[in-house]
């Protein structure tokens, strides 16, 4: 079984689903795909010219090139999907995002459903036992990828992506996403005009002379240059670093830090990266 390992970065996908209980998968996810594809495709792969809101979102993100399962007590929620492009999400469509990080990635060749069917059993009887029980993200979703194939080809190509456990490394200490930071952008982007603006409204905020020249960092837990707050003011990261923690989602007395809840009550995305890296 070929698997290789990738960074991705978050990924936004927009879809239908359905529940399913986890022994009928197999069953019932090809029936899905059958029951949709008379109701939503049928007509439109023939006419490439949608007629309605809900058809040009399918065309315009390729609403089918995935599949996501996403994980639940007593049943899963499986997804028909397409990497969302942004624009209008209509009445029946769904989003649902990863954050950034690694993923496993298998292939399979072959006509489908019979040759996915087949690497997913793998993925879970070979991959997961060993390796994956350590790496795997447990209580998410796994990706399917399809090809613009024949699907009933013996040269069909498809695939499965499993997020894996860890911490992106431009998730801060406190769950903020550095990677979206204009400090951040600014110093990497050598964005004069950025790190001007940010100086000035850091400088708003916080009731202090805050210069363009401050404003140079790469992300606070990556290696290299930080502002003069994120490198040795920040209460947060001094106390993680103290602790030894990936960041305090790692932490025991996460849930009632005082100094990480000026931060995690206002911002529900930082609580969420958190409580997935517990």
């Amino acid at each position: 079984m070929n698997v290789r390992y990738e960074r991705k970065e978050a990924l936004t996908f927009i879809g239908y689903h359905t529940e399913i209980p986890p022994q009928e998968g197999y069953q019932k996810c090809p029936a899905f795909w059958k029951k949709e594809y008379a109701q939503k495709y049928a007509r439109l792969w023939q006419t490439m010219t949608p007629e309605n809101e809900a058809e040009r979102a399918i065309l315009d993100n390729g609403i089918g090139r995935y599949a996501l399962c996403v994980d639940g007590e007593d049943s899963f929620t499986y997804w028909i999907a397409g990497l969302y492009q942004g624009g209008p999400v209509p009445a029946g469509l769904e989003l649902f995002s990863f954050p950034a990080g690694e993923w496993a990635m298998f292939t399979a060749k072959g006509p489908i459903p019979e040759a996915l069917q087949a690497l997913n059993t793998a993925v879970w009887q070979e991959w997961f036992p060993g390796e994956g029980k350590l790496r795997h993200a447990d209580g998410t979703a796994t990706v399917e990828v399809y090809s613009n194939m024949d699907p009933r080809s013996a040269d069909y190509e498809s695939g499965i992506w499993m997020p894996l456990k860890g911490v992106s490394d431009y998730v801060a200490y406190c769950g903020l996403d550095c990677e979206s930071c204009e400090a951040r952008l600014a110093t990497v982007n050598g964005d004069e005009a950025l790190r001007r603006k940010v100086a000035e409204e850091w400088s708003r905020l916080n009731g202090v002379e805050i210069t363009p020249e401050m404003i140079h960092c790469v992300g606070c837990r990556i290696d290299g240059v930080k502002t003069p707050y994120c490198d040795s003011l920040c209460p947060i990261r001094q106390c993680a670093l103290q602790q030894g923690v990936e960041t305090c989602g790692g932490c025991g007395e996460m849930d009632s830090c005082p100094k990480l809840a000026m931060i995690v009550v206002n911002n529900a995305d930082a609580r969420r990266r958190l409580e997935q890296a517990r």
